[in-house]
């Protein structure tokens, strides 16, 4: 208001004075005494704004001035707001150099990695090259399997790298134990072998020593081991029989692992062997030869799941799992990460009850593994067989063959509830020509056919078989083990069984049904060493009702190389 007052007032004055110099000029204007009435109208100026009009005029241009001013204020905020997005673009941009710069420093050193290797490689081709120490390494191919154990979430308390890269190691050896299928390490990294001078092939020696102490409640036929189909029942046992206990090392194992890169795949020789036979004689486990998708040999069939198999201190194993090594030629088509399919001639091999079996025509297994999920692993097998076998010379010595097929579902599947790290494993299997194919069975011996004495016709016995095994790593934390690291202690509780379908005409002590219950733990203070302990009760049932049950206890140490 005080601004408005002094304009006001400003302009009364400049009103005032303008009429003043009119009055004085008027006299000597054209030399004139007097002017006429017209003549003065004329040269007066249009009679001047009141004070009304005056202060509507200074309004109007304050409140265009007020205008002008909230426009000004509305620019310098938009022009602040520029200036804070320019700033975060420029932050932005600083952090994305700051990146690019890290890893560009990466790439340098990976590059000098590469080129390190690369001269070491070099040096390895030449024919004066030295192995010592050397590590050799195939073409990397596609990964098949991945480790049944992988480590799992460290906790707020972070351990150190060292301990952490142990438990890797160690969850590695846990998972190639509890697979134990050496066509599987095809795909994996060709650890601790050696490169041939002047070729470019690597040989691996691997293995492992292995000191078993068995304690046996109960009689057994074999002491070192628990074959629950050997369990005496009650019409067959032994009076007075006393407690068995055994020390062995038959068990342990060694293979030679032979590698080549070639333009369509790598090339594998596998040979393998352990001292179980009576006496520790050597006994062939594996020979096989293997080139891309293609495996000819003697292996693990390709009926049996080794990724859903648990772990065990019993060198027998479980009653109810599909188990056997033998000679076959096996295609391994592959559908990206999640499918693999097998197709597999097999050698028969017949084992049948009072007479001999003959050999035609393979075994036909056709298998299709689904992992959909990282923690999910599924393997559905088909069998299908033809059992042929002689009868003996005072029958007839005639020939009989009959056809048959199997079935098997098994697969893994990571629990998180209690552990990342933790299992649950089954198989399910069902047929008329398993027999030799479930491992109890496959150890009493037998049970593919039997010939039936009143008409000499072969049979076939129908076979339910299976298992389901939990497996949990236990957190030493848990347990105020500060002395232990994670990944380092383990345990599996399983069941097994066997059912078999006996024909009408077997007599009362035939083999009728079989369970198995076990719990161990393992501790592995280090990658290459297992120490483990477990508890096993089975019992077996006869056709005729009779039963009986035994129980051992096992300790087994086991040095890997």
């Amino acid at each position: 208001m005080n601004r408005l007052t002094a304009l006001l007032a400003a302009t009364c004055l400049l009103h005032c004075a303008a009429a003043l110099a009119q009055e004085d000029a008027a006299p000597g204007a054209g030399g004139n005494a007097a002017a006429t009435p017209a003549t003065d109208a004329a040269e007066r100026p249009a009679p001047g704004m009141d004070l009304a009009q005056v202060v509507e005029l200074l309004q109007a241009q304050q409140q265009a001035l007020e205008q002008q001013k909230a426009q000004l204020a509305a620019q310098q905020q938009t022009l602040q707001q520029q200036k804070a997005e320019l700033a975060a673009q420029q932050a932005l941009l600083a952090q994305q150099e700051s990146t690019l710069d890290a890893q560009r420093r990466r790439m340098e050193a990976q590059d000098q990695k590469i080129a390190t290797l690369t001269g070491e490689l070099d040096t390895l081709r030449t024919p004066d090259g030295s192995l010592a120490g050397g590590d050799a390494t195939t073409v990397p191919v596609e990964i098949l399997d991945q480790p049944v154990a992988s480590p799992g979430a460290q906790g707020p308390q972070q351990r150190p790298e060292k301990a952490d890269e142990q438990a890797d190691q160690t969850s590695e050896a846990v998972a190639q134990a509890q697979q134990d299928d050496p066509t599987r390490a095809l795909l994996e990294d060709f650890k601790g072998a050696w490169r041939l001078p002047g070729t470019n092939a690597a040989l691996g020696i691997g293995g492992y020593v292995k000191s078993a102490m068995v304690y046996n409640f109960d009689p057994l036929e074999i002491p070192d081991r628990f074959i629950v189909g050997s369990i005496p029942v009650s019409s067959t046992s032994v009076q007075d029989a006393e407690a068995q206990s055994s020390l062995t090392a038959d068990q342990s194992r060694i293979n030679f692992d032979l590698r080549e890169p070639t333009e369509y795949g790598v090339l594998r020789a596998f040979i393998e062997g352990d001292f179980a036979e009576d006496n520790g004689t050597f006994r062939l486990r594996h020979a096989f030869g293997q080139w891309n998708k293609i495996t000819a040999g003697k292996t693990w069939s390709a009926f049996v799941d080794t990724q859903a198999s648990p772990e065990e201190v019993d060198f027998e194993g479980l009653n109810g799992r599909i188990n056997v090594r033998q000679t076959q030629l096996r295609v391994m088509p592959t559908l990206g990460h999640e499918y693999e399919f097998q197709f597999s001639m097999e050698d028969p091999n017949p084992q049948v009850q009072n007479g001999r079996g003959v050999t035609r025509f393979p075994d036909l297994v056709m298998t299709g593994r689904f992992n959909p999920r990282e923690r999910l692993h599924t393997k559905a097998a088909l069998l299908l067989r033809q059992v042929r076998a002689q009868r003996p010379a005072d029958e007839g010595a005639g020939v009989e063959k009959d056809h048959g097929w199997g079935l098997s579902l098994s697969g893994r599947y990571r629990t998180p509830q209690f552990n990342e790290q933790d299992s649950v494993l089954f198989q399910l299997s069902y047929g008329n020509v398993i027999g030799r194919y479930v491992n109890d069975l496959s150890s009493v011996g037998n049970f593919d056919g039997i010939f039936n004495p009143d008409n000499g016709e072969l049979e076939l016995f129908d076979i339910f078989a299976g298992y389901v095994s939990y497996q949990h790593w236990w957190d030493p934390d848990t347990w105020g083990l500060k002395w232990l690291t994670r990944n380092q202690m383990r345990s599996n509780f399983t069941l097994g069984f066997v059912d078999v379908d006996n024909p009408g005409f077997v007599s009362g002590d035939a083999y009728k049904r079989t369970i198995r219950l076990s719990g161990n733990l393992f501790w592995s203070p280090t990658p290459r060493i297992d120490i483990g302990g477990e508890y096993l009760w089975g019992s077996r049932e006869n056709e005729d009702g009779s039963d009986g049950d035994a129980k051992q206890v096992q300790f087994a140490v086991r040095y890997r190389f």
